[in-house]
């Protein structure tokens, strides 16, 4: 609408042969140039955008948020910090930043995964960059499971192709139906372009209720060998996650 009514603007500038008007003729020429050429610029100024400062490149003061909102959680706090704090500050990460969120329910998987869209982006879960997805939500019914691969293929490579610093989170992964998850697999390797789009810039949350009992059993047996939480390591819990969701069916 600004370049149409430029030119109309413009036009009889360019019908006079008066050296003065066809002055002021090339002069707003220029002028209207530069404004289409900064159209983006100020088209950010009134809305999102995937720059600076509607998306934030350093992990901001994630550290302090989860150490004042988060708590009996050292584990999941060290290494989504550091995680995330690596991912952003590179230029040209080898591949997508994935977490795996477990635990039974209220142990603050989602809280967690809210504090790192706030520091992500500057609308925190309401920027239109954070893509949520719900299993029993989005992906209800085990009939649907091909269209709901191809709708979540078109929705993964459209929104990242739009902004690379894309977050996704999904929640409820161990109700989502056998085969859905591994349409996203491929954005998630060592590919530097798929069809023109580069999907390393992105992060991933997958939240899953998978494990929660192994965790407990292993915080248990570990308080009963008189050892503080703060003991218990990422390596402690591996062997145990990995088997929990080897054998769930999600």
């Amino acid at each position: 609408r600004i370049r149409l009514l430029i030119i109309l603007f413009l036009s009889p500038g360019y019908l006079c042969l008066d050296p003065f008007t066809s002055g002021v003729g090339l002069g707003a020429s220029i002028f209207a140039s530069a404004i289409w050429n900064s159209r983006e610029t100020i088209s950010c100024m009134f809305k999102e955008c995937c720059k600076e400062p509607y998306v934030r490149t350093n992990e901001g003061v994630l550290k302090k948020d989860l150490e004042e909102n988060v708590f009996g959680q050292h584990i999941v706090k060290d290494t989504v910090v550091s995680s995330l704090r690596s991912h952003l500050k590179r230029k040209d990460p080898k591949k997508a930043l994935v977490f795996s969120f477990h635990g039974t329910t209220g142990t603050g998987k989602n809280f967690v995964s809210e504090f790192i869209a706030a520091n992500m982006f500057q609308n925190g879960m309401k920027s239109k960059y954070v893509h949520q997805f719900i299993s029993t939500v989005h992906f209800p019914l085990l009939s649907e499971t091909d269209k709901y691969k191809a709708d979540l293929n078109a929705w993964v490579q459209g929104n990242i192709s739009l902004c690379e610093r894309s977050l996704f989170i999904f929640d409820e992964i161990d109700k989502l139906a056998p085969g859905i998850i591994d349409t996203i697999k491929p954005y998630l390797d060592y590919h530097q372009v798929i069809n023109g789009v580069d999907y390393r810039k992105s992060v991933f949350v997958l939240i899953s209720n998978t494990g929660g009992k192994d965790i407990a059993n292993v915080t248990l047996q570990h308080w009963k060998h008189g050892k503080s939480r703060e003991e218990l390591s990422l390596t402690d819990l591996e062997v145990h996650l990995s088997n929990a969701a080897f054998n769930d069916l999600g």
